[in-house]
């Protein structure tokens, strides 16, 4: 198949008859397999990658037939293309775009305000319908009206009167807005000056308007979830500490799973489900489980610092580098029990399979929040609820990997890439297993920093793609249902793609934001029975 494919190729290309500059381009299509970035993947796509067989890599072309990013292009890039025929993307990135996100679905779109069925103001902001519900638009308001004001009036923010609403209305122009909800970042306010200044484009971005998911509204109230039914689970609470403008702050918060007494747990509990939720702007939240020697030797003094907790009474400890012993060392000190880099992130366990806690044990809430571009402060917050099942109930025992890549080596105005395996028959045998067991994976994730573009996950005996990541600080989990099965000598391919631009150093793993990392986290259970029967 693959051959005629090829050959099929090589004829239009000798024909003549597709034109590679009539092809079509897109920036914002994110499917490394649309290399002419037209939002699909099609015979352009193959044409492109077979034109270019036996080249090297350009990281700097607009398109880049090296889609697997392994630096040549060869046949294995016309595989991914060809296995990947029909998928699309439109992967909208305009300022708009940003403000419809991160502003008007947020605390405007809604079905009481401006969106069906209320429409207030005969005005609807929700996607695909905001924009032209907007643009030179007059309001409703007969002062706005009469002074012959527009909703939006592209290139003019005095004269709009959506940013007059997010402002200081008179009396006669209504109420402030949100309603009802206090008022907007300041940034987010002149985001829409910005946008407004520049004419309002649809699809255009604009400089000078950072990253909108970042910025928190001052009032803004972190409802915090309902924790699990009595039996059933626990909550744990990491308490609001604050992020001055301008800066950001990774802390680490040391707490116990107790009971509806709030006394600690004494035995072992077995987890089937976790959720996580927090505020936007964090770029993570990590729950790690503290040993006793750890503990002994002091590790929750270091980094203690007064004074950034909302309430006095909570202690945190700062990480950065002059209080690196805060972090300890994991899988001796530490060790990784759940994390996330979105504001809601859920899982469960398939049926019968728990991550066993032990009780009456230190567990340390690891957070990192991002305030580089806000004016005011922002306080992080998370809430952790913790799902169970009886001792009696558990069939597999979940088990937690974790595995780095440390060879980064990025030079400046450089492109690199990354590789590492991981191996089952390692991970089982230093967990004791034997070689006939069966690896049964549940899920898998990725970690880079603000240089990391792309992260790749393969199956080592298949070349199977398992994750993909082509954003630093909202990578979502892989999950498998039912878990892919790996035997003793299968393993995993993880790849990490970092860009170094804007340093005039080597880029380096490290723990800062301003180093990079390139890890792989997930969960498994293992069996030595026929994988037929087992996932029966």
């Amino acid at each position: 198949m693959l051959s005629q494919i090829i050959r099929f190729i090589l004829l239009l290309l000798l024909i003549g008859s597709i034109s590679f500059f009539t092809f079509a381009h897109d920036d914002t299509s994110m499917l490394l397999e649309d290399v002419n970035k037209d939002g699909t993947v099609n015979i352009q796509d193959l044409v492109l990658v077979a034109a270019a067989l036996g080249q090297s890599s350009d990281w700097n072309a607009v398109q880049n037939p090296d889609v697997n990013r392994d630096g040549i292009i060869n046949v294995l890039d016309l595989v991914r293309v060809s296995n990947s025929f029909g998928e699309t993307e439109v992967n909208d990135n305009s300022t708009y775009h940003e403000i419809q996100d991160y502003i008007f679905d947020k605390s405007c779109a809604s079905s009481a305000c401006h969106a069906a069925p209320a429409n207030a103001g005969n005005l609807n902001l929700t996607y695909d319908l905001s924009y032209q519900d907007l643009i030179g638009r007059v309001p409703q308001n007969p002062a706005a009206a009469a002074a012959d004001m527009k909703l939006i009036d592209p290139g003019n923010p005095e004269n709009s009167f959506l940013l007059t609403k997010l402002i200081d209305p008179t009396p006669e122009q209504g109420v402030r807005m949100p309603f009802n909800a206090g008022t907007l970042h300041t940034g987010k306010i002149e985001a829409i000056r910005t946008w407004i200044a520049a004419g309002a484009p649809e699809k255009e971005v604009l400089e000078g308007i950072g990253d909108l998911s970042v910025l928190r509204d001052p009032l803004e109230v972190f409802e915090p979830p309902t924790p699990p039914p009595s039996g059933e689970g626990y909550q744990l609470h990491l308490p609001p500490f604050k992020i001055e403008p301008g800066t950001e702050r990774e802390i680490y918060y040391a707490t116990q799973i107790v009971d509806e007494n709030e006394q600690p747990v004494q035995e072992d509990i077995f987890v089937n489900g976790v959720e996580i939720y927090y505020p936007v702007g964090s770029h993570h939240f990590a729950i790690f489980h503290l040993t006793d020697a750890a503990v002994g030797r002091g590790l929750l003094d270091i980094g203690a610092v007064p004074g950034i907790g909302v309430d006095s009474n909570d202690t945190f400890r700062i990480f950065d580098l002059a209080h690196i012993g805060t972090f300890g060392i994991i899988g001796v000190e530490r060790f990784l029990i759940a994390g996330s880099q979105t504001a809601d992130t859920s899982f469960r366990f398939p049926e019968g399979v728990a991550l066993r806690l032990p009780g009456n044990a230190i567990y340390d809430l690891n957070s990192h929040y991002i305030n580089l571009l806000g004016t005011e402060t922002m306080h992080g917050e998370v809430y952790v609820n913790i799902y169970t099942i009886p001792p009696e109930e558990v069939k597999y025992e979940a088990k937690v990997f974790l595995a780095h890549n440390y060879d980064i080596d990025v030079p400046p105005s450089t492109t690199r890439v990354t590789t590492a395996d991981w191996y089952v028959k390692d991970e089982l045998a230093q967990r004791g297993f034997p070689p006939n067991a069966h690896m049964h994976l549940i899920s898998v994730s990725s970690h880079m920093h603000r240089h990391g573009e792309l992260f790749e996950i393969t199956q080592l005996s298949t070349g199977q793609l398992l994750h993909r990541s082509i954003s630093y600080d909202t990578s979502h989990p892989s999950l498998f249902d039912p878990p892919l099965i790996l035997d003793y000598n299968d393993g995993l391919r993880f790849q990490c793609t970092h860009s170094n631009y804007d340093m005039n150093v080597p880029l380096r793993f490290g723990l800062t934001s301003e180093d990079e990392m390139c890890i792989m986290q997930g969960y498994y259970y293992v069996s030595t029975e026929d994988p037929e029967t087992a996932s029966q």
